[in-house]
Protein backbone atom coordinates (compact mmCIF):
# COMPACT_ATOMS: atom_id res chain seq x y z
CA UNK A 1 0.00 0.00 0.00
CA UNK A 2 1.93 3.13 -1.00
CA UNK A 3 1.41 6.24 1.37
CA UNK A 4 -0.34 9.86 0.17
CA UNK A 5 2.52 12.66 0.18
CA UNK A 6 1.23 14.54 2.74
CA UNK A 7 1.31 11.85 5.23
CA UNK A 8 2.45 13.80 8.76
CA UNK A 9 4.89 12.67 10.81
CA UNK A 10 5.57 13.70 14.22
CA UNK A 11 6.43 17.08 14.79
CA UNK A 12 4.59 18.37 12.07
CA UNK A 13 7.42 17.22 9.54
CA UNK A 14 5.51 15.70 5.65
CA UNK A 15 7.06 13.57 3.43
CA UNK A 16 7.58 16.43 1.21
CA UNK A 17 9.57 18.88 3.72
CA UNK A 18 12.04 16.07 4.37
CA UNK A 19 12.82 15.34 0.66
CA UNK A 20 13.56 19.13 0.04
CA UNK A 21 15.49 19.21 2.82
CA UNK A 22 17.62 16.18 1.26
CA UNK A 23 17.08 17.60 -2.02
CA UNK A 24 19.09 21.59 -0.79
CA UNK A 25 21.69 19.06 0.86
CA UNK A 26 22.82 16.86 -1.93
CA UNK A 27 22.47 20.25 -4.32
CA UNK A 28 25.53 21.54 -1.80
CA UNK A 29 27.71 18.31 -1.83
CA UNK A 30 30.57 17.48 -3.60
CA UNK A 31 29.87 15.86 -7.68
CA UNK A 32 31.39 12.85 -5.84
CA UNK A 33 29.02 12.79 -2.71
CA UNK A 34 25.86 13.44 -4.70
CA UNK A 35 27.08 10.11 -7.02
CA UNK A 36 27.11 8.27 -4.30
CA UNK A 37 24.13 9.56 -2.23
CA UNK A 38 22.04 9.07 -5.67
CA UNK A 39 23.46 5.28 -6.10
CA UNK A 40 21.71 3.95 -3.04
CA UNK A 41 18.71 5.80 -3.41
CA UNK A 42 15.48 3.59 -4.56
CA UNK A 43 14.27 4.51 -8.00
CA UNK A 44 11.16 6.49 -7.62
CA UNK A 45 7.67 5.26 -7.51
CA UNK A 46 5.53 5.14 -10.78
CA UNK A 47 2.19 7.56 -9.75
CA UNK A 48 0.62 4.93 -12.19
CA UNK A 49 1.09 2.02 -10.45
CA UNK A 50 3.48 -1.21 -10.55
CA UNK A 51 4.15 -2.27 -13.81
CA UNK A 52 2.04 -5.38 -15.46
CA UNK A 53 4.04 -8.10 -15.70
CA UNK A 54 5.20 -8.49 -19.25
CA UNK A 55 3.04 -11.65 -21.10
CA UNK A 56 4.63 -13.70 -23.81
CA UNK A 57 3.54 -12.95 -27.02
CA UNK A 58 0.81 -15.79 -28.25
CA UNK A 59 2.60 -18.30 -31.11
CA UNK A 60 1.50 -16.51 -34.88
CA UNK A 61 -0.58 -19.03 -36.07
CA UNK A 62 0.81 -20.15 -39.73
CA UNK A 63 -0.72 -18.52 -42.73
CA UNK A 64 -3.74 -20.20 -44.90
CA UNK A 65 -3.08 -21.52 -48.07
CA UNK A 66 -6.22 -22.85 -48.88
CA UNK A 67 -9.32 -24.98 -47.95
CA UNK A 68 -10.81 -27.78 -47.65
CA UNK A 69 -14.49 -28.92 -47.55
CA UNK A 70 -16.23 -32.01 -47.39
CA UNK A 71 -19.73 -34.42 -45.77
CA UNK A 72 -18.28 -37.27 -43.16
CA UNK A 73 -20.94 -39.66 -43.42
CA UNK A 74 -24.10 -39.55 -45.53
CA UNK A 75 -26.00 -42.26 -46.83
CA UNK A 76 -25.22 -46.09 -45.85
CA UNK A 77 -21.77 -47.34 -45.62
CA UNK A 78 -19.96 -50.15 -47.28
CA UNK A 79 -20.01 -53.35 -44.61
CA UNK A 80 -18.18 -52.63 -41.55
CA UNK A 81 -16.99 -54.06 -38.71
CA UNK A 82 -19.37 -52.87 -35.21
CA UNK A 83 -17.36 -53.61 -32.19
CA UNK A 84 -20.43 -53.84 -30.07
CA UNK A 85 -22.05 -56.56 -31.87
CA UNK A 86 -19.13 -58.36 -33.66
CA UNK A 87 -20.98 -58.22 -37.10
CA UNK A 88 -19.61 -56.54 -40.45
CA UNK A 89 -22.64 -54.63 -41.44
CA UNK A 90 -23.73 -51.66 -43.77
CA UNK A 91 -24.04 -49.01 -41.12
CA UNK A 92 -26.12 -46.02 -41.51
CA UNK A 93 -26.50 -42.17 -39.19
CA UNK A 94 -30.29 -40.83 -37.97
CA UNK A 95 -30.36 -37.08 -37.78
CA UNK A 96 -30.60 -37.58 -34.15
CA UNK A 97 -26.90 -38.64 -34.21
CA UNK A 98 -25.46 -36.03 -36.64
CA UNK A 99 -27.08 -33.71 -34.51
CA UNK A 100 -25.38 -35.22 -31.26
CA UNK A 101 -22.37 -35.03 -32.63
CA UNK A 102 -22.78 -31.14 -33.74
CA UNK A 103 -24.07 -30.23 -30.66
CA UNK A 104 -21.15 -31.83 -29.00
CA UNK A 105 -18.51 -29.80 -31.02
CA UNK A 106 -20.69 -26.88 -30.59
CA UNK A 107 -20.37 -27.30 -26.68
CA UNK A 108 -16.05 -26.81 -27.29
CA UNK A 109 -16.66 -30.51 -25.06
CA UNK A 110 -14.09 -31.72 -27.26
CA UNK A 111 -11.54 -30.78 -29.93
CA UNK A 112 -12.04 -32.45 -32.73
CA UNK A 113 -8.69 -32.98 -35.70
CA UNK A 114 -9.05 -33.32 -39.30
CA UNK A 115 -6.29 -35.72 -40.04
CA UNK A 116 -4.27 -37.10 -43.16
CA UNK A 117 -5.31 -40.85 -42.66
CA UNK A 118 -6.47 -42.02 -39.83
CA UNK A 119 -3.62 -41.53 -37.22
CA UNK A 120 -1.58 -39.32 -39.79
CA UNK A 121 -0.69 -36.19 -39.21
CA UNK A 122 -3.53 -32.90 -38.08
CA UNK A 123 -4.51 -30.84 -40.86
CA UNK A 124 -6.61 -28.67 -38.80
CA UNK A 125 -8.82 -28.52 -35.03
CA UNK A 126 -12.24 -27.09 -33.99
CA UNK A 127 -10.38 -25.63 -31.05
CA UNK A 128 -8.57 -22.97 -33.28
CA UNK A 129 -11.88 -22.93 -35.44
CA UNK A 130 -9.74 -23.54 -38.40
CA UNK A 131 -12.19 -26.70 -38.47
CA UNK A 132 -16.07 -25.65 -38.22
CA UNK A 133 -18.89 -28.51 -38.73
CA UNK A 134 -22.51 -27.37 -40.09
CA UNK A 135 -25.48 -29.48 -40.30
CA UNK A 136 -27.11 -30.25 -43.50
CA UNK A 137 -30.54 -32.17 -43.50
CA UNK A 138 -29.72 -34.30 -46.74
CA UNK A 139 -25.69 -34.69 -46.53
CA UNK A 140 -25.64 -34.39 -42.60
CA UNK A 141 -23.04 -33.60 -40.96
CA UNK A 142 -20.17 -31.49 -43.05
CA UNK A 143 -17.15 -29.41 -42.59
CA UNK A 144 -14.56 -26.74 -43.72
CA UNK A 145 -11.44 -26.08 -42.77
CA UNK A 146 -8.52 -23.89 -43.13
CA UNK A 147 -5.25 -25.28 -44.57
CA UNK A 148 -2.34 -23.53 -42.92
CA UNK A 149 1.27 -23.66 -44.07
CA UNK A 150 2.25 -26.74 -42.77
CA UNK A 151 4.07 -29.49 -44.14
CA UNK A 152 0.56 -32.05 -44.20
CA UNK A 153 -1.73 -28.93 -45.96
CA UNK A 154 0.95 -28.55 -48.27
CA UNK A 155 1.01 -32.03 -49.37
CA UNK A 156 -2.56 -32.55 -49.49
CA UNK A 157 -2.88 -29.40 -51.83
CA UNK A 158 -0.56 -31.04 -53.87
CA UNK A 159 -1.68 -34.64 -54.35
CA UNK A 160 -5.76 -34.55 -53.83
CA UNK A 161 -6.67 -33.43 -57.16
CA UNK A 162 -10.01 -32.67 -58.55
CA UNK A 163 -11.63 -35.56 -58.22
CA UNK A 164 -10.97 -35.15 -54.35
CA UNK A 165 -10.83 -37.50 -51.54
CA UNK A 166 -12.61 -40.03 -49.29
CA UNK A 167 -13.85 -38.56 -46.02
CA UNK A 168 -13.74 -41.25 -42.92
CA UNK A 169 -14.67 -40.55 -39.18
CA UNK A 170 -13.57 -42.11 -35.74
CA UNK A 171 -16.74 -42.22 -33.16
CA UNK A 172 -17.81 -43.92 -30.53
CA UNK A 173 -21.59 -45.55 -30.67
CA UNK A 174 -24.10 -44.88 -27.87
CA UNK A 175 -27.01 -46.19 -29.08
CA UNK A 176 -27.41 -48.52 -32.29
CA UNK A 177 -29.59 -51.18 -33.04
CA UNK A 178 -30.41 -52.75 -36.32
CA UNK A 179 -32.86 -53.06 -39.18
CA UNK A 180 -33.91 -54.70 -42.49
CA UNK A 181 -33.91 -53.01 -45.42
CA UNK A 182 -34.74 -53.94 -48.76
CA UNK A 183 -32.28 -54.92 -51.31
CA UNK A 184 -29.70 -54.51 -48.66
CA UNK A 185 -30.31 -56.49 -45.86
CA UNK A 186 -29.78 -55.88 -42.19
CA UNK A 187 -28.50 -52.66 -41.68
CA UNK A 188 -26.85 -51.01 -38.51
CA UNK A 189 -28.48 -47.94 -37.17
CA UNK A 190 -26.36 -45.35 -35.31
CA UNK A 191 -28.91 -43.30 -33.57
CA UNK A 192 -26.15 -41.72 -30.69
CA UNK A 193 -22.49 -41.00 -31.58
CA UNK A 194 -18.91 -39.53 -29.91
CA UNK A 195 -17.21 -38.16 -32.27
CA UNK A 196 -13.64 -38.21 -32.26
CA UNK A 197 -11.77 -37.53 -35.18
CA UNK A 198 -12.18 -37.04 -38.89
CA UNK A 199 -9.99 -38.08 -41.50
CA UNK A 200 -8.48 -37.41 -45.30
CA UNK A 201 -8.36 -40.66 -47.03
CA UNK A 202 -6.20 -40.14 -49.67
CA UNK A 203 -6.35 -41.91 -53.28
CA UNK A 204 -4.16 -44.68 -54.28
CA UNK A 205 -3.59 -46.41 -50.32
CA UNK A 206 -4.70 -49.45 -49.24
CA UNK A 207 -7.51 -47.27 -47.26
CA UNK A 208 -11.17 -46.47 -48.33
CA UNK A 209 -14.03 -44.16 -46.99
CA UNK A 210 -16.41 -46.43 -45.31
CA UNK A 211 -19.18 -44.37 -47.14
CA UNK A 212 -18.52 -43.78 -50.70
CA UNK A 213 -21.01 -40.48 -50.43
CA UNK A 214 -18.16 -38.91 -48.09
CA UNK A 215 -15.99 -36.81 -50.25
CA UNK A 216 -13.99 -33.85 -49.32
CA UNK A 217 -12.85 -31.11 -51.96
CA UNK A 218 -10.07 -28.55 -51.87
CA UNK A 219 -8.57 -25.37 -53.42
CA UNK A 220 -5.28 -23.19 -52.55
CA UNK A 221 -6.29 -20.07 -51.63
CA UNK A 222 -6.32 -17.18 -48.84
CA UNK A 223 -9.52 -16.41 -48.68
CA UNK A 224 -10.97 -15.04 -45.25
CA UNK A 225 -13.97 -17.60 -46.07
CA UNK A 226 -14.41 -21.29 -47.71
CA UNK A 227 -14.88 -21.41 -51.56
CA UNK A 228 -18.46 -21.97 -52.02
CA UNK A 229 -17.25 -24.54 -55.12
CA UNK A 230 -15.71 -26.63 -53.58
CA UNK A 231 -18.48 -27.66 -50.67
CA UNK A 232 -20.74 -27.43 -54.07
CA UNK A 233 -18.62 -30.36 -55.48
CA UNK A 234 -18.91 -32.43 -52.58
CA UNK A 235 -22.56 -32.09 -52.67
CA UNK A 236 -22.58 -32.86 -56.14
CA UNK A 237 -20.35 -36.26 -55.18
CA UNK A 238 -22.86 -37.27 -52.57
CA UNK A 239 -25.81 -36.49 -53.59
CA UNK A 240 -25.05 -38.33 -56.97
CA UNK A 241 -24.15 -41.75 -54.59
CA UNK A 242 -27.09 -41.00 -52.44
CA UNK A 243 -29.56 -41.16 -55.74
CA UNK A 244 -27.81 -44.64 -56.77
CA UNK A 245 -28.17 -45.94 -52.96
CA UNK A 246 -31.82 -44.90 -53.04
CA UNK A 247 -32.24 -46.44 -56.67
CA UNK A 248 -32.76 -43.64 -58.63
Amino acid sequence: MSRPDNIEFAGGITVEAINASRRGILSRAPAWWRQLAERGRPAAADPRGPAAPKRAAPAKAAPVVGWLAGVCCPGVSKPVLGHADGETLPEQFTPRAWDSMLAQVRACKIDVPLTLGHGGPVLAATRGLDLVFTMDRTMGLEFTARLRDTAACRKLLAEIGPLGWGVSIGFTRGKQWTVERDGIGRVRVIDDAVLDHVAVVPAGTNRRAAYPAARCHAMRSTAVACPGSICTDSHAWAFRILRLQAGA
